[in-house]
This record gives C-alpha cells, sequence and structure tokens, in this order.
C-alpha cells in the first residue's frame, strides 16, 4: 500500500528522486565554469574541468623570482634530493605537483579532486589544474593527467613521497591506468626544508615556510588547508562552486611556492652566497649539517664556526661547537678541535667534552696528567647527576679510564727515578 502511494506521487510529480534531488540542488548554485576561467575538456573517459595559467619567468612570489632556480639547475636539485638522476633531467622534464584531497588521511576512500600541476615551459612556467567537479570525472581527470606526466622525468613536491604521490598512484590503479611517476627522481622538500630550518621555526609546514623564509602573503582569496576537504563535499554534494575559486587559489600558491622554495634551498647550498650573507645562527647550524652531509667539509665548518658565535639558542650554539670538534677531529686537525671541546666542558657541561679532552691528552698528547685532570672532572660532574643506570654506566667508565691513568702514570714514575722521589715528596 505505502508502495502503491509512493508510485502515484511519483507519477503526479510530487516526489523527487535522489538523482533528481541533487540536480534540482545542483541548480541552486553557480557551477565551476561561471567563476573560473578554464575550460571543460573531453577525452575517452568523460568530461573533466581544467585551468590553466601561465606565469613569466620574472614573477615575483615572495622575495623571489620563478627563474631563479635556473641558475642553480641541474646541481642544486640533485644534491637537496641526494639522486645523481635529476641532474640529468632537463627542467622542462620535471613536474611541480600538489595535490587537494577529499581527506588527509589517505587510503583507497579518498580522492584528489584537484591535482596542480607546475612545468616550465619556453614560455614560461606553466599552471596545470585538473579538477573533478564529480567523483564520476575521476578517470577523464586522471586520463589527461596522465598524459602530460607521460611527459615528465622528475617530480618536486613538498611531503609528496609519503602523501600525493602514493595516493595519486592509487587512484590510477583505482581507475584501472598506468600510474605515472613510478620511481622517477624525486625531490621532496619536506625533509630538506626540516634539516635547514628546524632549529629556528617550530613548524616546517609549507605555511610557516612562506612566512619566514619566502616572505610570500597570500590574500585574503585563501583557505586554509584543513577546511579544503570539508568544502568540498559541500560542493561535490550540492554543486555550488563559490567556494573554489579559494582552493584553486591555495593549490596554485602551493606549487610556486614549491619553485621558489627550491630555488632558496639551492641559493643556500652555495656556500660563497650563503656564508656571506646575515643567516641566522640556528639557519647556519641546519645549513652546517646539510653541507657535512654531502661531504662538504669546507662549508660545513665554516657554518659551525659562525652559528656557534651567532646562535641565539644557548643548546644550538653548543651543537654547532660539538659537530664543529667531531668535524674537525676526523679530519686529523685535533689540536684545533680543543678549544671548542673545552669551552663547552666548561660553559656546558657537556660530558663527552670532557671525555674527548681525556682521550686527546692520553693517547694522541701523550700528557697522562692532564687526562688525569679531565678524567676526575668528568667524574665530579657525573656524581652530580640523579641516581640511575645512566650514572651508574657513565661512571663505572670513567673510573675504569681514571684506575688506567693511575697505572700508567705508575709506570712512569717506576721508569724514571727523579720523578718517583718527586711524587713520594708530594705525597
Amino acid at each position: 500500500m505505502e508502495q502503491n502511494l509512493h508510485d502515484r506521487l511519483r507519477r503526479l510529480g510530487l516526489t523527487r528522486s535522489p538523482q533528481q534531488a541533487r540536480q534540482q540542488s545542483r541548480r541552486k548554485g553557480k557551477p565551476i565554469e561561471e567563476l573560473i576561467a578554464g575550460e571543460l575538456v573531453h577525452t575517452g573517459s568523460g568530461p573533466f574541468f581544467l585551468f590553466r595559467e601561465r606565469y613569466p619567468l620574472d614573477h615575483l612570489h615572495g622575495q623571489e623570482q620563478l627563474s631563479a632556480l635556473l641558475a642553480h639547475v641541474p646541481r642544486g636539485p640533485s644534491l637537496l634530493a641526494r639522486d645523481d638522476r635529476l641532474a640529468a633531467v632537463d627542467l622542462q622534464r620535471i613536474a611541480f605537483v600538489d595535490t587537494e584531497t577529499t581527506g588527509l588521511a589517505g587510503g583507497t576512500g579518498t580522492y584528489a579532486f584537484l591535482v596542480g600541476v607546475g612545468v616550465f615551459r619556453e614560455e614560461g612556467f606553466v599552471l596545470y589544474q585538473f579538477f573533478m567537479r564529480d567523483y564520476a570525472e575521476e578517470s577523464a581527470q586522471l586520463e589527461a593527467l596522465g598524459e602530460l606526466l607521460d611527459d615528465m622525468e622528475a617530480v618536486v613536491s613538498f611531503n609528496g613521497k609519503s602523501f600525493d604521490l602514493p595516493l595519486l598512484e592509487s587512484r590510477f590503479i583505482m581507475a584501472r591506468q598506468q600510474p605515472r611517476l613510478v620511481d622517477v627522481p624525486h625531490l621532496d622538500l619536506l625533509p630538506a626544508a626540516r634539516r635547514l630550518w628546524k632549529y629556528r621555526l617550530a613548524s616546517c609546514a609549507l605555511s610557516s615556510l612562506e612566512d619566514e623564509v619566502l616572505a610570500v602573503r597570500r590574500t585574503q582569496a585563501d583557505v586554509p588547508g584543513w577546511l579544503i576537504p570539508g568544502l568540498y563535499a559541500d560542493y561535490a554534494r550540492t554543486g555550488d562552486a563559490q567556494e573554489m575559486p579559494g582552493i584553486f587559489y591555495h593549490n596554485a600558491q602551493d606549487i610556486l611556492s614549491l619553485v621558489t622554495l627550491t630555488a632558496r634551498m639551492c641559493d643556500l647550498l652555495d656556500a660563497r652566497r650563503s656564508l656571506s650573507s646575515d643567516l641566522p645562527g640556528e639557519d647556519l647550524y641546519g645549513l652546517g649539517r646539510l653541507f657535512n652531509d654531502l661531504g662538504e667539509a669546507d662549508g660545513a665548518e665554516k657554518a659551525f664556526v659562525r652559528a656557534a658565535q651567532s646562535s641565539r639558542a644557548r643548546w644550538v650554539r653548543e651543537r654547532a661547537m660539538q659537530d664543529l670538534a667531531y668535524l674537525l677531529k676526523r679530519q686529523e686537525r685535533r689540536g684545533e678541535a680543543l678549544p671548542w671541546w673545552e669551552e663547552l666542558a666548561r660553559s656546558a657541561g657537556a660530558l663527552n667534552a670532557y671525555e674527548e679532552l681525556a682521550k686527546h691528552y692520553e693517547w694522541h698528547a701523550g700528557d697522562l696528567d692532564q687526562a688525569l685532570s679531565w678524567t676526575r672532572e668528568a667524574i665530579d660532574l657525573v656524581r652530580q647527576w640523579p641516581r640511575g643506570a645512566k650514572r651508574r654506566a657513565a661512571l663505572v667508565e670513567l673510573e675504569h679510564r681514571m684506575a688506567r691513568l693511575d697505572l700508567k702514570l705508575a709506570g712512569q714514575a717506576e721508569a724514571d727515578p727523579a720523578t718517583a722521589g718527586a711524587v713520594e715528596d708530594e705525597d
């Protein structure tokens, strides 16, 4: 009876199917085509929406022109990525990729509803934004995206190794299409950013780097990243695209920041320029660690020295001194390391500094009295620590060293009667 009533009402036009309800709801809002000057592209898998914009190479994003990267290709990006293959890739074959998704956790239920790809061309930097107006348009969106990515030989992203590229790979597979950019050289800027700026910045999120490093100031058109999945869900339900221009703007700014952030990092790798500039001491320490990891010992040494002298954060100064001293030790420049170990011992109470001084005087300088003196000071230091396993282990090692030094000094006294008499008189 209830079903018959529903059928009668439907025939009279007094009920709506879910599809009709969605279509009527969609007619209440503005479609994306009226708000963004893109184009509806038809593929073998159906239509999708594409927005394309060209930026001249002298376009200023923050304090950097997009062309700033050209001076560093290909060496700089390959060093940052630690992938020699990237040095052989032409700049126009590098895709700068960022996605906007229906969720931040990833997984097969997460869609990349907007995929931005920036590419250097002869006419400038071209940004392509592939947008699916509905979940049913994903296959078409990915088909066209794949055609562009087929010409690419490397990728630059921000956290793309962990999120964007694995997500796109899964979406290609779900759409029964061949994944792109698999096993190509990939410069993920997030790890490199953390190495350079984590000693000064509380966060190395792209928005923080824009504020603190690139001097990028987004307009009020921007949409906070955490809002984007919900805004797209509303759009997919209603068809009202009023909030979509803000998401397109957000995605475009992210990609432009990929370019200028890469250029900024490459600037820092140019030691002659970076070490003569007025960098904060914390940034100098991060740069020194990066130089050290890359085998650039000279640049690392200079950066550590300046960081030890100029950092406002005491803990950064101490770490810079320690890394510098170890660097000099590895280069067999032990005498130059001594003042840094002594400073660490006196000002920071660093146990490893006492130990390094004791080892140096015992094994390299042959001054057992100095070695014993530093060992005794280390024991006094450790005895002030709270009781526990760490304290016990350190004391066992130090007391073993002191006992060995005592034996060596006693052996020297027996071998030299004059010294033995002097020792006996002191006692």
